[in-house]
């Protein structure tokens, strides 16, 4: 089970736009919990009480998710109280081991002719969490990547499924988070020697849900 200095990321929808904020577990009374925000919204207005949220945390074997609505927010102290409205779901860790990276990506819808560009900050053998700098509309979630080296500009390529997308409240940009779906057996190869160039050990991150 999770406990407290968990890390917590909160989901939320504003208009047809998906936000999260992300912090760690201070207290928990249930139905209440307390989360201190690591990072707190442009616009304060966006985060008040009565919003419903889902609430995600990354604790022990696995990742926790309930439905919650912010009963208190203060955001001169970065602090924000939800009340968990059930049970909370449980779903095992992935078996893919994740490393942090920062790497120029390239992305298109499988069968286009445009790419567009972005920045891979974590990747594991299973899919990556991509930042890019505004929002695309894509007319399809299986997408074409490519993934470049900077040290030697070689790229591999992959097939992957947007399995989630969102605006970042802390800074310009949008993040989807993608999984594998095709790959040969030469890119395998090259892909592992990628991770190993890019994500050393002591760069593995906490697994963060997709």
């Amino acid at each position: 089970m999770f406990q407290t200095g968990d890390p917590v990321e909160i989901h939320f929808r504003t208009g047809n736009t998906l936000v999260a904020l992300h912090g760690t577990l201070v207290q928990m009374a249930r139905p209440l919990m307390e989360i201190h925000l690591k990072n707190q919204p442009l616009h304060d207005g966006l985060v008040r009480p009565g919003t419903n949220v889902l609430v995600v945390i990354s604790g022990g074997a696995g990742i926790y998710t309930a439905e919650a609505v912010i009963q208190q927010y203060l955001p001169a102290d970065g602090q924000i109280v939800v009340c968990v409205d059930c049970s909370f779901r449980f779903q095992q860790r992935r078996q893919h081991e994740r490393y942090r990276c920062n790497m120029q990506v390239r992305l298109r819808v499988v069968g286009d002719t445009e790419w567009i560009t972005g920045e891979c900050r974590d990747i594991s053998a299973g899919g990556a969490r991509i930042y890019l700098p505004q929002g695309v509309v894509l007319r399809s979630n299986t997408v074409e990547l490519l993934f470049i080296s900077p040290v030697n500009q070689q790229a591999v390529r992959a097939v992957a499924e947007i399995v989630r997308t969102g605006k970042l409240l802390d800074q310009d940009g949008w993040e989807i988070g993608v999984r594998f779906t095709e790959m040969s057996r030469m890119e395998k190869i090259q892909f592992a020697r990628l991770l190993q160039l890019w994500a050393s050990p002591q760069q593995r991150e906490p697994v963060k849900p997709d």
